[in-house]
């Protein structure tokens, strides 16, 4: 009996030691939000669940409340990581994950420090009026129908991604792995399995991108306050997030690898 089962128990053994040293761990854990907070949470905000241990935004977003961002970020800091996530949107839904997203008081929302991959149904590019959230985000998707800066995948309004069919549409699962590595000055998006879009995180080619985007718009958008942009993608390491907008989102699988 010894020589049946010694196979299939060292089997077993390897496959646990191998999960256990892939690098990769969970986000959610036991089906809660431990881990995670609301952005600046003066214990009013409120948007976030956790059921069968996805995670979801079904709330009212700031932009439609004025009442402060509820986008949800990762208790712990991270610098050079990989995560890995499927996402599903409503009809006109949108929404983001960021990363070295800066709390400092003096930002009033996630978007002023950490950059952004762009997350929404891919169907507001056939018919903009579809779009969740008012004139603000019809006009964001009309303005860029031909940059497509601000398109699934999308590092928002810096990096297009270089494929536009790869998006499952709106209530169906699609799948992330992002790559943040400043080691390596190389940022990477891939789409159910299909890489749409690389970027530099620093230097010459980041400054480039930046340049041509709306965060260099230091005297607009007085609702940032004074510092409006000036911490934009400043943070190498900062919290993860996952954005308050228009429409519910759900997140499951949520797992990340820190790099060297």
């Amino acid at each position: 009996m010894k020589k049946i089962f010694l196979p299939v128990l060292m089997l077993v053994f390897l496959s646990n030691c191998t999960q256990k040293n892939s690098g990769w761990n969970s986000l959610i854990i036991d089906n809660t939000l431990e881990g995670w907070h609301i952005f600046q949470d003066n214990g009013s905000k409120k948007g976030w669940i956790v059921e069968d241990n996805t995670l979801i935004f079904n709330g009212v977003s700031d932009m439609e409340t004025g009442e402060g961002d509820a986008s949800l970020l990762s208790d712990k800091v991270y610098g050079n990581f990989e995560i890995k996530f499927d996402w599903q949107i409503v009809p006109g839904g949108n929404s983001g994950f960021m990363w070295g997203v800066n709390e400092d008081e003096k930002y009033h929302y996630p978007y002023q420090t950490g950059q952004e991959i762009q997350i929404l149904d891919p169907a507001i590019y056939k018919n903009p009026t579809i779009a969740l959230g008012g004139d603000i985000e019809v006009n964001n998707a009309i303005e860029d129908l031909e940059a497509r800066k601000h398109f699934v995948g999308a590092l928002y309004d810096l990096s297009a991604p270089s494929k536009t069919d790869v998006a499952r549409p709106a209530n169906q699962w699609n799948t992330y792995l992002i790559k943040i590595d400043y080691n390596s000055n190389l940022g990477e998006v891939i789409l159910n399995d299909v890489l749409i879009n690389s970027f530099p995180l620093a230097g010459p080619g980041w400054e480039a991108m930046f340049q041509k985007s709306k965060f260099n718009r230091p005297d607009e958008a007085e609702y940032l306050g004074d510092e409006r942009w000036k911490g934009f993608g400043k943070y190498s390491e900062g919290h993860i997030c996952f954005q308050d907008h228009p429409g519910k989102v759900s997140f499951r699988n949520i797992k990340i690898k820190e790099l060297d």
